[in-house]
């Protein structure tokens, strides 16, 4: 029996909600979790670090990052498309702006989406903020009107900050700023999964009359590897490729070209031309293509999140070069943890 996939915003909804309880929460009558600046201590869920304990906290964060970059070896880029802060919230005002573009009469639309922007970006400022000081304390503040000159400023530049990257630079701050995403390459090969096109089905493309059905319905199969890179590389290359083949409708791929994975997707990439280095693995151009093709009657999405080596038939290798490497340094850093903590 298959079960449907969860739907894709139920991650970053959870994720979100998780971000804005985590002040919020107690230990043992205090702030859970708390960076309290004034104080100098750190509070983590019953642990409580002071300023000589400095050595833990980079010690920690030197594991994770270890972590996240094997993470991003063995899996891909699924912290990027479906935990990194600029894709939760990018998608949450991307949702906003979609919502008020459907509901509202375009008067009016600008108004509300960046009133309702806003409303989000200074609530998120203020659970950040509510990381470092009592956010009970910097709530009761905020609503009288009598926060301090620093918690003022950090609220706002951290407000700004959401309200400008969420809602105007979400494809610059991915594909130019973020520096994890120029340097994820590094840590990716031939086994690391990816968002793929299968391309034997899918080419050539093209849109055709209803009712063909697709190539396996009409017996046309599957097309050989380099015949349908062939096709690829003159859809993604036209001016060097020249002028592309017409096919009759019976003899073109399950790929519509209709453009909805290019829509869908955060970035504008086309992951029909080839793996992109910028893509993020959210799978929104899986999702779009997948209910295309049910509603031709095709079957599933011409777009996967799988290895190059499975797409080319090739066996699965769990240690390679870059396992060994990331696997030996996260154990150095998690020995050297241990001894501190025991010495």
């Amino acid at each position: 029996m298959t079960h449907p996939p969860l739907p894709r915003w139920l991650a970053p909804a959870a994720l979100l909600t998780l971000f804005h309880l985590l002040p919020w929460l107690q230990w043992d009558g205090r702030q859970a979790l708390l960076l309290d600046l004034g104080a100098r201590r750190f509070d983590l869920f019953g642990l409580t670090l002071w300023p000589q304990d400095v050595g833990v906290v980079l010690g920690l964060l030197a594991v994770l990052a270890t972590g996240l970059a094997l993470f991003t070896h063995l899996l891909g880029r699924l912290w990027c498309g479906h935990a990194c802060p600029q894709t939760l919230w990018g998608t949450a005002f991307a949702w906003v702006e979609g919502a008020t573009r459907r509901l509202l009469p375009a008067a009016v639309e600008p108004l509300v989406r960046h009133l309702l922007w806003a409303a989000i970006a200074l609530w998120t400022a203020l659970t950040f903020v509510g990381l470092f000081t009592p956010v009970g304390d910097l709530l009761t503040r905020a609503t009288h009107g009598a926060l301090k000159g620093w918690e003022l400023f950090w609220l706002l530049f951290y407000a700004v900050t959401t309200w400008g990257n969420a809602g105007f630079l979400r494809r610059e701050v991915c594909r130019t700023l973020c520096p994890f995403a120029r340097f994820q390459p590094l840590l990716q090969d031939v086994h690391t999964p990816r968002m793929l096109y299968l391309a034997p089905r899918g080419e050539p493309r093209g849109p055709r009359p209803a009712g063909l059905g697709g190539v396996q319905a009409r017996g046309r199969g599957l097309l050989d590897a380099t015949t349908a890179a062939d096709y690829v590389f003159r859809a993604a290359h036209p001016t060097l490729s020249g002028s592309t083949a017409r096919f009759a409708a019976d003899r073109l791929g399950d790929c519509l070209d209709c453009g909805a994975c290019v829509a869908a997707c955060p970035l504008a990439l086309d992951v029909r031309d080839g793996p992109q280095a910028d893509c993020l693995a959210c799978g929104a151009c899986a999702d779009a293509c997948g209910n295309v093709q049910r509603k031709a009657g095709f079957g599933t999405s011409l777009i996967r999140y799988r290895r190059p080596h499975a797409q080319a038939g090739q066996p699965w290798r769990l240690l390679r070069p870059r396992t060994l490497i990331l696997l030996g340094l996260l154990a150095a850093l998690l020995l050297l943890g241990v001894w501190r903590l025991l010495g």
